[in-house]
């Protein structure tokens, strides 16, 4: 089974770097550039994806670099910790068969994030870190990854 992680850097990474711990088959994580560029010497790879910072052209090339990456690593899970770079992958790999996993960023205490009720309605399973969100999530798990 191909376990695939995307984020973006930051917060976000450090969540997902946490999750793959316990999941030894996670054996490549996508994310932002500088931040692949800093986590080497790791077992994980990882493998930069531009950010497309709400720019239009970035999101296009975001979304090629996405399909190239789905192609290629023909993921059969992908764990998501956000933020909205992340999306393009997460839609591609949906559409591809794969079960996507949203993990809500653990910092939304009471709101939902953008990526969150983007990737809601599409997620195979949707977790929460904060009961509190459940209001807006109705079919989330509650559980916290820190």
């Amino acid at each position: 089974m191909r376990i695939i992680g995307i984020s973006s850097g930051g917060g976000h990474l450090t969540e997902l770097v946490t999750i793959a711990r316990f999941l030894p088959t996670l054996s490549v994580v996508i994310t932002e550039t500088g931040a692949a560029e800093r986590n080497t010497g790791s077992d994980i790879s990882f493998v930069p994806l531009r950010d497309p910072h709400r720019s239009v052209f970035g999101f296009l090339r975001n979304l090629g670099q996405a399909f190239r990456y789905v192609r290629h690593h023909k993921p059969d899970v992908v764990i998501s910790t956000g933020a909205g770079m992340t999306v393009p992958f997460f839609l591609l790999a949906k559409m591809a068969g794969a079960v996507c996993i949203y993990v809500e960023s653990g910092a939304r205490i009471s709101t939902p994030s953008m990526t969150g009720r983007i990737l809601y309605p599409v997620s195979s399973l949707f977790i929460v870190q904060n009961e509190a969100l459940r209001s807006f999530y109705p079919k989330a798990v509650v559980a916290s990854i820190l």
